[in-house]
């Protein structure tokens, strides 16, 4: 039997299982207008086989039981129902196709691929859809990764042999929760501001084409990208604190342009909590960790990013972002509660930044490169970027990798009519920033 096969038999325990708490609040808070969806796309050079990328969807989707998993209810609480569906490969949609639809998690996959031409005959745009109940960014990158191992024809790394079981210590907090919550009201001081809506048409803006996805995307060269680590590094930041304070600005700047007044803001950073080196079938292993600003307090560049890398440390020696956990556990043992929770019209931040690092590392796929860019199977992965979810009342998200030495920001952005027009104004105000760090 080949191992693939054996991994799904011995992984079978994953499914029909209760939604665990950040599941359940994946599924409880997405709507049609907020799908809780987020996006992972490839730049692809060369001649992609159809029937063979489908056929390597398949075998990956083996690996990993919850993106073939359907949802049902038992009494108050959704469960995973036995895998039985298989994520669809969407080819070159027709323009009268929805293929940026939610997936409905009762009847079909949470997951979706969907393949678009790109600006020459050669490119294509594969693009990985994916509901975050099934998963987080990270582990969708690892199923990914095998999607591409199995289009070069290659068996996939194997996973850990951890047991479910052993996450709970894995990410329990490193202090006491009463320790975690005291020093947390740091991070809690007041409600945030959302991106006010603005009117009017980003300069140089295109049309949307009907096929497009509801994100933009804008990539820094090699050069470019170098300067720039250097500069974060001259200041003894990482380019996650530069990204969340260019954000941060970003976000003032623009409800002063749009408002007439900056407001509190809340930047949503979430955290990977798995041990280092970790390998499992695709799921959510996050917190999240909030970073609240006054407005004055973001006035000077350097102080502030100075002052986010000391949250960041401090959040990542304790683990402080795993108590978004424990709180919600004791939610969601409540009846309705969860539901409740999210459909009130509170702002919990202004907006989310993930960044990621170099996602090739994190799909793993084991593919041979040329001049450092993945080629899996005889084509070329020119690029890759991301980006999170939006829900309400939080109108950005940015998604930030680093592929072959090239930094790619992708954002979606809800604070105005066209959401590609703000995505692409949002970005701009976030360049503009990024650029003062670089050397």
């Amino acid at each position: 039997m080949p191992s693939s096969a054996v991994a799904c038999d011995r992984l079978q325990s994953v499914t029909s299982r209760p939604l665990d708490p950040l599941e359940h609040l994946m599924l409880t808070d997405a709507r049609p207008e907020h799908p809780l969806c987020f996006f992972i796309e490839c730049d692809v050079e060369g001649v992609l086989d159809e029937d063979r990328l489908r056929t390597a969807v398949a075998a990956a989707a083996l690996r990993h039981p919850l993106v073939r998993c359907r949802t049902g209810w038992h009494g108050w609480r959704p469960h995973w129902l036995e895998p039985d569906v298989t994520p669809p490969l969407v080819w070159h949609p027709a323009a009268g196709d929805r293929p940026w639809r939610a997936p409905d998690l009762a009847t079909e996959s949470g997951v979706r691929l969907v393949v678009l031409s790109g600006d020459a005959p050669d490119r294509h745009r594969v693009i990985l859809q994916v509901q975050h109940a099934v998963c987080d960014g990270l582990a969708a990158m690892e199923f990914l990764g095998d999607v591409w191992a199995g289009y070069a024809g290659l068996e996939p790394p194997p996973f850990s042999t951890r047991r479910r079981s052993d996450d709970a210590a894995a990410v329990a907090p490193k202090t006491t929760s009463a320790d975690i919550r005291r020093d947390a009201v740091a991070f809690s001081r007041f409600r945030p501001r959302p991106l006010a809506p603005f009117r009017g048409t980003h300069k140089g803006s295109r049309a949307a084409r009907t096929l497009d996805p509801p994100y933009m995307a804008r990539e820094f060269d090699r050069a470019t990208t170098a300067r720039l680590k250097r500069g974060v590094t001259a200041r003894g930041i990482t380019l996650n604190d530069a990204l969340v304070t260019a954000t941060m600005r970003a976000a003032i700047e623009w409800n002063e342009r749009a408002a007439g007044e900056a407001g509190n803001v809340r930047i949503n950073v979430p955290v990977n909590l798995r041990p280092p080196g970790t390998r499992q079938p695709a799921r959510n292993v996050l917190g999240y960790a909030f970073l609240d600003r006054m407005p004055e307090e973001c006035r000077d560049r350097d102080r502030l990013a100075s002052s986010i890398a000391e949250a960041t440390r401090w959040i990542l020696a304790t683990n402080a972002a795993a108590e978004f956990l424990v709180g919600l556990r004791a939610v969601s043992r409540v009846p309705g509660l969860l539901r409740l929770l999210t459909r009130l019209p509170v702002c919990h931040a202004t907006g989310v930044v993930s960044c990621v690092g170099d996602p090739s590392r994190r799909m793993r796929s084991g593919v041979g490169k040329i001049d450092g860019l993945d080629a899996p199977g005889g084509v070329v992965i020119r690029s890759i970027r991301g980006v999170p979810p939006l829900r309400p009342r939080t109108r950005v998200a940015i998604g930030a990798t680093t592929y072959a030495g090239t930094l790619a920001l992708c954002c979606t952005c809800s604070a105005g009519t066209d959401h590609r027009d703000a995505s692409a104004r949002f970005l701009d105000l976030v360049q503009q920033e990024l650029e003062a760090f670089s050397e």
